[in-house]
């Protein structure tokens, strides 16, 4: 493996990169994308293994939200309401784990798989971009257990909840298979954790100059709408918790349009300088 080394613009007045691909040859760069994709896969191993040494415990936090609905019946209650998850095959309990183990795989590979990729990226960086490398994959990484959070403690136990109410309401009896409830886990904590990376994907396109803060706000009604759409396709026909997945969504938004008018200051700043040199 080749390491690159970021190119030093204070003691060259050659252009401002931080390296150049021409240096590697074609073998060096499949190299790089090798070790790139290797590293932040063996993370995601690790973890998988080590969810499945602790198995029980992991799966007794996952359904934690929802046994959480079920807290107010006796022990004999619960046993005739919710005898607990069911498998209809073979292969059920197989599956659930391999969906449990995704899980924690990818929440704790994700930044890493950022990072690494970033690092692959970095003779087409500047400094000033390489530099941002690593707090971008921390930002990352804060966003994604955010919103793995989010997913985790306030959307699934609503979500739950309202399923289990529109059930009761028409009579019928919910069978809750492993399948089904861990692929809707994933769906939910996964989804949100990459949903939670829109204020760092607008603030990039900003900072590359795709968009403006003024085209942020412009588009403001657009985006707000299709947050809104969003919360009602990915959640129950319940007014409480679509609020509770677009609340959020919005605010991050709003976020984003404030950090971005900061960095675009701040650009602009830097542009009267350089003309005035």
């Amino acid at each position: 493996m080749s390491d690159i080394e970021p190119y030093d613009d204070e003691e060259d007045d050659g252009p401002d990169w931080a390296g150049d691909p021409k240096h590697m040859g074609f073998l060096d760069h499949l190299e790089e994308l090798r070790w790139s994709i290797l590293r932040p896969l063996v993370i995601f191993l690790l973890a998988f293994v080590a969810s499945m040494i602790f198995i029980v415990d992991v799966k007794d936090i996952l359904l934690a939200p929802l046994y959480a609905n079920y807290s107010h019946l006796t022990e004999e209650e619960l046993k005739v309401v919710f005898p607990g998850l069911t498998t209809y095959n073979v292969t059920g309990v197989f599956m659930a784990m391999l969906l449990i183990g995704i899980i924690i795989g990818l929440m704790v590979a994700s930044p890493f798989i950022v990072y690494y990729m970033g690092r692959f990226l970095a003779p087409a960086l500047t400094v000033r971009e390489k530099k941002i490398l690593i707090p971008g994959s921390f930002a990352v990484l804060a966003l994604f257990i955010t919103g793995c959070c989010f997913g985790y403690y306030i959307l699934l136990p609503r979500t739950i909840t309202a399923v289990i109410w529109f059930n009761q309401l028409l009579g019928f009896q919910l069978l809750w298979t492993t399948s089904n409830y861990f692929g809707f886990l994933t769906f939910t904590i996964l989804g949100l954790g990459i949903a939670f990376q829109m204020p760092l994907a607008i603030v990039v396109l900003v900072s590359i100059g795709v968009v403006t803060p003024q085209q942020l706000r412009d588009y403001r009604r657009y985006i707000v709408l299709s947050i809104v759409v969003l919360a009602a396709i990915l959640t129950p026909p319940e007014p409480v918790t679509q609020l509770a997945l677009a609340g959020p969504l919005w605010l991050l938004y709003e976020v984003a349009i404030i950090v971005s008018v900061f960095l675009k200051k701040k650009q602009d700043k830097k542009a009267e300088r350089l003309d005035e040199y």
